[in-house]
């Protein structure tokens, strides 16, 4: 009868969540067969392979540690002597998972099985903003972080003692970056995380004049990780759709009619709205134009109006469709932003169906995209 052995397992790196497998003693005849250890990775779940895992070994036995990559999210291993096993699976963008397992040898030839379920790595994001001009440091920044649809924006001020500001994000992926700070234009972009450790460098451009109508020069944001430097432009599908400008912006004071009568059911084309490219992001030198519509709409209580997006007819149609919709919901939320009931507003996306110019050359197609109001 074979005696058993004490197994010391001090030095073996396990999971605080899973206790060590006890030894099991190999059979003490000679007719044994190699034990096989199976090792899978999943992404949050088991319906979710993750092919991109990295599974570390290392072998109490020899004291070596072997590194293999999971090729479709498996790894399959043999043993032909008992061992002492610590192992680590991990994977770019998420959590690592330990495990400590014995692999014990019989005569019927023993199976064993590791699924790691890996959660995203929380991304940890440092932002300050400076002056555009003189790179000094801005205290009184205000900063808003907002990620997918549905995902809660984070509303951050700087710490008092060093102008940064430190928070934790669900994951990798595109987030969209507000800042503001007194004597300061604006600044709304999206940013692209991509590492557990980043920073964004956000530079604002001090305003000129306190007339809201000056177009302020474009600000611009700097985001590193420990792998790349990242300038901070936009993706070509978001994740999200219209940008949260801040409520505080004074409304301008109309003193002639901005867009000619209103009539019901007739297009009024909004002139001087810009979008980052193939985005629905609305850029900062939008803002005249729609605090314009917002005057006029809350002068106009009663009034009810459907913003109409219209896109060229290069590319994907079903693409453009949803470009010409965002952009116009992009609209819709600025102006509830600035007090407009939601219910006074409707977004229509037509994409290239209703085009006033032929699509066949760049002039004309830049008069195809444009964005309406109607009267409804």
């Amino acid at each position: 009868m074979g005696q058993r052995r004490e197994v010391d397992y001090s030095r073996i790196k396990a999971s605080p969540n899973v206790r060590p497998v006890m030894a099991i003693p190999a059979d003490s005849g000679r007719n044994v067969k190699p034990s096989v250890l199976t090792i899978k990775a999943f992404a949050v779940d088991i319906s979710k392979p993750l092919t991109s895992a990295i599974a570390k070994i290392t072998s109490r036995a020899t004291g070596k540690t072997q590194q293999f990559s999971l090729v479709n999210g498996q790894l399959e291993r043999v043993f032909t002597g008992a061992d002492v096993l610590a192992i680590e699976v991990s994977g770019e963008g998420y959590t690592t998972v330990f495990r400590s397992m014995t692999i014990a040898l019989s005569s019927a030839g023993n199976r064993y099985e590791f699924d790691a379920q890996l959660d995203p790595a929380t991304i940890k994001l440092t932002v300050w903003a400076v002056d555009s001009r003189t790179n000094k440091l801005i205290s009184d920044a205000r900063f808003t972080i907002s990620g997918k649809a549905g995902k809660t924006t984070l509303l951050l001020t700087p710490d008092s003692a060093t102008g940064l500001v430190k928070t934790d994000l669900p994951g990798r992926g595109i987030y969209q970056l507000t800042s503001s700070a007194n004597g300061y234009g604006d600044f709304t972009k999206s940013i692209k995380l991509d590492s557990v450790q980043s920073e964004a460098r956000v530079m604002l451009t001090p305003k000129k004049t306190p007339d809201i109508n000056q177009t302020q020069a474009l600000p611009e944001a700097v985001v590193k990780s420990a792998k790349t430097t990242y300038v901070g432009t936009p993706a070509a599908k978001p994740a999200f759709r219209g940008p949260t400008l801040p409520s505080s912006l004074p409304m301008p004071v109309v003193t002639k009619k901005p867009f000619g009568t209103l009539e019901k059911g007739k297009a009024i084309p909004l002139k001087n709205i810009y979008f980052d490219q193939s985005s629905p992001v609305l850029r900062p030198e939008s803002a005249p134009e729609l605090d314009q519509l917002a005057v006029v709409l809350l002068e106009n209580p009663s009034m009810q109006i459907e913003i109409r997006g219209h896109t060229d007819n290069q590319g994907d149609f079903d693409l453009n469709v949803k470009l010409s919709c965002d952009r116009c919901q992009a609209v819709v939320d600025y102006l509830v932003n600035k007090g407009i009931s939601k219910t006074r507003l409707k977004a229509v996306g037509r994409g290239p169906i209703d085009a006033i110019a032929p699509n066949n050359n760049e002039e004309n197609r830049k008069k195809n995209r444009r964005v309406e109001f109607v009267v409804i």
